[in-house]
């Protein structure tokens, strides 16, 4: 439906996306090349003519437009309301038709028009017990509707777990439609629900509380996060803890441009595609061009690893161009949680490895010239090993903290230096 679309960033005129000759181009504004910034830096040419994008990996798209789109549950949300709203079919449903649909309801800066199905939810009350109720019914097929408040404010972030774009009241206790300019008080927060185990495999009933801690595990380890919360709904009869962040591609109303490492890379994030010592690291310092970001990135690499978050695929690295703060710089970290990943291997190998041992970190520390890194695995190590002290805050299940406690022994000794690992198997660890 959609051949032309004009892209915008906080209201400025960007440049402007079309199909051309079964190829989607996009050219910058002239005012835009004068006077603004290159949205992705060595990832599409910053220049006037009308570029295509450099790989087909997105169905054609540009990477750092493909960052606008949500994946999983947002997509779910989006087929169903094109399908109700103007009879299309997935099949039917191009890529530019997707960024008319999320109009200026994405993630990060960028805005799109025309819009398709603009809301009308700005300023809305968000009754967020009925909304993880309905997400339930929506995921297991048991409704072909999709609640408006649902569609608008669940349909822009990315991952298969249900989530929602809320406005939060400083208190946490007043909640609203989180599109248009927030009354005073108000901050851009994402609720994650939880697929419900009653219809199959599905999420823990823990799953907001494992997170809540592991956010906490986080920041004990050295990470920068965005304030988190658990907020307490009834949900069909059920009392239940979800996690919530605050967004940091929002300062105020005011949003901030971001992009992907999938969207930089053009990689799959579905696929193990990419590796810390050749991908993450080499792009953070290519991007930010500062070794304290590099750092910061090889600090979360060893979270990852010692936490047994093994789901770091290329969309859970993120960053930030904020024009009033300077240049590029790594976005807070985010989605850390116990996972297995694929085949229990990390999407993101470590020296080739989806399960590394002290020797890979090593190796990735030697190559990429981390400053301290033996210092900042002992400090990772020292947060983990609380991870018991975290849980039990949360109030995690027993059973639920004795397995990942287990597992992340296991992973402590094989990552830990050799003279460590003689203390282990001594019998001292």
């Amino acid at each position: 439906m959609i051949s032309l679309l004009r892209v915008l960033c906080n209201g400025k005129n960007v440049g402007q996306l079309a199909e051309k000759q079964g190829d989607i181009v996009f050219q910058y504004n002239s005012a835009w090349l004068k006077s603004g910034f290159d949205l992705a830096p060595n990832s599409m040419p910053f220049d006037s003519h009308a570029n295509p994008a450099a790989r087909l990996e997105f169905q054609g798209l540009h990477g750092v437009f493909n960052d606008s789109l949500p994946d999983g549950w947002g997509v779910l949300l989006m087929d169903r309301a094109l399908k109700k709203h103007l009879n299309l079919e997935r099949s039917q449903i191009t890529p530019l038709d997707r960024l008319a649909y999320m109009g200026h309801r994405g993630m990060g800066a960028l805005e799109y028009q025309p819009e398709l199905l603009p809301e009308q939810q700005d300023g809305k009350r968000i009754d967020l017990e009925n909304i993880a109720a309905q997400s339930e019914k929506v995921l297991h097929g048991e409704t072909s509707d999709v609640l408006e408040a649902l569609r608008i404010c669940g349909g822009s972030p990315g991952g298969a777990r249900p989530k929602v774009t809320v406005a939060f009241s400083e208190n946490m206790e007043n909640c609203l439609s989180s599109f248009g300019d927030l009354p005073e008080g108000y901050a851009h927060w994402i609720v994650k629900f939880r697929n419900d185990s009653r219809y199959g495999e599905g999420d823990p009933i823990d799953m907001g509380r494992l997170e809540m801690a592991y956010a906490d595990m986080g920041r004990a380890a050295g990470l920068q996060l965005a304030r988190t919360r658990l907020i307490e709904l009834t949900v069909n009869r059920k009392q239940e803890a979800f996690f919530a962040v605050q967004r940091f591609d929002r300062e105020g109303s005011r949003k901030i441009h971001f992009l992907s490492l999938a969207g930089y890379a053009y990689a799959n994030h579905r696929l193990p595609c990419l590796d810390y010592s050749s991908g993450v690291l080499p792009a953070t310092k290519k991007l930010t061009k500062s070794d304290d970001e590099v750092g910061k990135a090889f600090r979360l690499m060893l979270f990852n690893v010692l936490a047994h978050n093994k789901d770091d695929h290329s969309k859970n690295f993120t960053y930030l161009l904020d024009p009033m703060k300077g240049g590029w710089r790594l976005s807070p970290a985010y989605d850390l949680t116990f996972n297995n990943g694929m085949a229990n291997h990390h999407t993101t190998s470590i020296n080739g490895s989806g399960n590394p041992a002290f020797s890979d970190l090593k190796k990735v520390a030697t190559e990429r010239k981390i400053k301290s890194w033996l210092q900042i695995l002992d400090e990772v190590r020292s947060a983990v090993s609380r991870w018991p002290e975290f849980a039990s805050n949360y109030d995690v299940t027993k059973t639920r903290i004795k397995a990942i406690q287990k597992e992340l022994g296991a992973i402590n000794k094989a990552c830990s230096p050799p003279q460590v690992r003689r203390v282990y198997r001594n019998g001292l660890g």
